[in-house]
């Protein structure tokens, strides 16, 4: 097998952008498509015993688990943007510690996250919006899913800082890795041993255990700069505040999922629990057109932030270009084919006749907004690899938080379900527009640092 290039100035500084930027996407795409895949498997087999109750149950819990994906992410992101900074500075020093903050801190949120949610279990699930259809199902799935948490959060944060050592490679295995095994164990848990819903959790804590496993080994073994070392552990020396600061935007980017996800489905559930099935169902369908979108920016984002360490102004600016060319091209190919088979992959997850036709409108309406999903996520990404967390702090919360809840209740008071399915695209094209005067105005600022 050959060998994987590590992160170098030769590659960073000198290599074709084109190039350097298939290298880091295509894997960080690729580990994207597999998260895609591993989120749409539970769902898939769950369906497969065609009871809607059983979908909506598993569905309602997506907010928590997205929940946890966002603290892990904002670690993640945090840490693997400050350790390409500190790359490209030469501070060998600081990498140490920012991956080693990164590795421990991530399994103790998790044991904490794991420990609030089985407390507060009961008030959790009524938040969510359970009814007494489906709340016995989210109950037995949340139960078990919560005791994988700190090794999901780990997988997330993980995941993201190898790739600073040029193993995009790497990172998309260990994804693969859970993903395989959840998709094998799924089916047999699920249909031929008869467990239903807690078969599709016990699945899922076994492939992301076995991806913790992966990548705890990788590190140790074939990491020259990242480490897990104990010693190099601070919460000191800028560490914590700095991973915290940067990563928070893509952590509040995702938290606002969760919670905006909260606030759709209690909207949902007074219209009927085939409602949230046909949201969701939909909502899992096309989430790949603006999941591969974010894995282009993910897998830019080293090159940027190296670019800002070392103030290379041109490279930066013909990353940003580029990168920005790709993913509206992604995003409209992306796009096309889910509304051209959106009868089929609604049926592919629930073949249900109340629910295809609701499923079928939601994607004709939802996916308006897919073709410029990544340059909404490239302007964070470009943000918080330039350290300016303010900034990225804002655009995160426009589109999922300042303007998607107010809108959600808003449309929903004036056209019911219609308006609920609307609130999405309009809020995207109008924190698009806001997150471009942001990014834009950062980026003249750096302009004019390269003139002086």
């Amino acid at each position: 097998m050959k060998k994987e290039q590590r992160l170098n100035p030769d590659i960073f500084a000198k290599e074709s952008i084109w190039k350097l930027m298939v290298k880091m996407c295509l894997p960080a795409v690729i580990t994207i498509l597999i998260m895609v895949i591993y989120n749409m498997a539970d769902i898939y087999f769950i369906g497969q015993l065609k009871d809607p109750y059983k979908v909506t149950g598993l569905s309602l819990c997506m907010p928590i688990t997205t929940l946890l994906s966002a603290l892990g992410s904002m670690i993640g992101t945090g840490a693997s943007s400050c350790i390409s900074v500190a790359m490209g500075r030469g501070d060998d020093s600081k990498v140490a510690h920012y991956s080693s903050f990164s590795f421990y801190f991530s399994i103790f949120i998790g044991a904490v996250f794991t420990a609030i949610v089985l407390i507060f279990q009961t008030p959790i699930l009524d938040l969510i919006g359970t009814s007494a259809n489906t709340r016995g199902y989210a109950a037995s799935y949340l139960s078990l899913i919560m005791l994988g948490a700190p090794l999901t959060m780990l997988n997330t944060a993980t995941g993201q800082i190898i790739r600073c050592e040029g193993a995009s490679v790497s990172a998309m295995v260990g994804n693969l890795l859970g993903t395989i095994l959840n998709i094998i164990l799924d089916p047999i848990f699920i249909l031929v041993l008869g467990m239903g819903v807690p078969g599709a959790a016990i699945a899922t804590l076994i492939g992301t255990a076995s991806s913790s496993i992966y990548y705890i080994v990788f590190i140790i073994r074939k990491c020259k700069h990242v480490t897990i070392h104990l010693h190099d552990f601070t919460l000191g020396q800028g560490v914590a505040t700095g991973v915290l600061a940067i990563g928070l935007p893509s952590g509040v980017s995702t938290l606002l999922n969760s919670i905006s996800g909260i606030f759709e489905n209690n909207l949902l559930v007074a219209h009927g629990d085939h409602y949230v099935a046909a949201l969701s169902v939909a909502g899992r369908a096309t989430m790949i057109i603006g999941m591969l979108q974010i894995g282009v920016a993910m897998g830019v984002q080293p090159i940027i932030a190296y670019s800002y360490g070392a103030r290379n102004w041109k490279r930066m600016r013909e990353t940003i270009l580029k990168t920005s060319l790709v993913t509206v091209i992604l995003g409209l190919a992306l796009t096309l084919l889910c509304r051209g088979f959106s009868t089929t992959l609604v049926k592919a997850f629930l073949d249900d006749t109340t629910i295809i036709p609701l499923g079928v409108y939601v994607i004709s309406i939802g996916t308006l907004s897919g073709p410029f999903i990544g340059l909404y996520q490239l302007c964070t990404t470009f943000l918080q690899s330039t350290e300016k967390p303010s900034y990225a702090l804002f655009v995160s919360l426009l589109r999922q938080g300042v303007i998607f809840i107010p809108a959600l209740y808003l449309l929903d008071s004036l056209y019911g379900f219609h308006g609920i399915v609307w609130a999405q695209p309009l809020a995207t094209f109008i924190a698009l527009g806001l997150a471009l005067i942001f990014a834009l105005h950062h980026y003249k600022k750096l302009r004019t640092l390269s003139e002086i």
